[in-house]
């Protein structure tokens, strides 16, 4: 089991980049179609683009958890909480991930708003943190980030959206930083039950990499979903259960070689989707 263990462990933080380990594959939602999130609109845009956020109508709050590759030394979890206050709504989201002897964690407030009826922006501030264990201690970051999203008609929403431009210091060591992230993409709605999602995702240690989602609403209650995304490949799929304001999710994304990652997530929404 040791060797196992200490194979994908090494995989993982060697395969992955800390802008992953700072999550922006977060909920059932997302994680269900490969993270292609960017340019939608839900309360779970904390994580991935604050623009989306001017979509909550009132109060909504999720949770998650995601078991990486069935170990828990590499679970991700995290939380959201957003309320619209006047003409704007406000965020704050958490996440960690990791270890009693390597963890990352990154806590952001946001502030998103309508500019007219096509478009909304989103900017966040975020803090970050990083724990080694065997006394080697522990490094903070301070960033931020911010996108927008433009509804070009009924059925076509572009967006856009930056995180880190600063590629923030975590340590003068080797001039360790955190990566700068960039993404671009659209989402189509071709009915009210099947909505298509892509994005072009790049960040700034590795190539650019494609990602693609599709939702089927099955019915009002029920939602299932698919994904691909070319770096690292790996398929995803999931689905959601309604249940008046509540949202159960669950999903999972296959790496070829390391294996699923199991994801389940829960929100309550006092808004009404766009």
């Amino acid at each position: 089991m040791m060797p196992r263990l200490t194979i994908l462990i090494f995989a993982t933080f060697f395969t992955t980049t800390l802008s992953a380990q700072f999550n922006d594959n977060a909920g059932g939602r997302s994680t269900g179609m490969a993270g292609a999130f960017v340019a939608l609109s839900d309360g779970w845009s904390a994580f991935h683009n604050q623009a989306g956020l001017a979509s909550v109508e009132s109060v909504d709050a999720g949770i998650y958890y995601e078991n990486r590759f069935g170990l828990n030394v590499l679970s991700d979890k995290g939380l959201f909480a957003a309320a619209r206050i006047g003409k704007g709504v406000f965020a704050a989201s958490y996440h960690s991930f990791g270890y009693a002897e390597f963890a990352s964690s990154k806590g952001g407030l946001a502030y998103a708003m309508g500019l007219g009826e096509k478009l909304d922006v989103g900017i966040q501030l975020n803090y970050y943190a990083v724990r080694l264990g065997e006394n080697y201690g522990r490094a903070m970051a301070v960033s931020a980030e911010g996108g927008f999203l433009y509804r070009l008609n009924s059925k076509l929403t572009l967006a856009a959206h930056i995180s880190n431009p600063n590629r923030a210091k975590l340590s003068n060591y080797l001039d360790e930083r955190i990566p700068a992230v960039f993404r671009m993409g659209g989402t189509y709605r071709f009915s009210k039950q099947v909505l298509l999602t892509g994005e072009v995702y790049k960040d700034t240690q590795f190539d650019a990499a494609v990602r693609t989602g599709i939702e089927y609403r099955i019915s009002e209650y029920i939602a299932v979903r698919g994904g691909f995304a070319s770096a690292p490949r790996q398929f995803t799929f999931g689905f959601g259960w309604k249940l008046n304001q509540w949202m159960f999710d669950m999903a999972a994304a296959y790496h070829p070689v390391l294996g699923f990652n199991p994801h389940v997530s829960f929100t309550y929404s006092g808004s009404t989707e766009k």
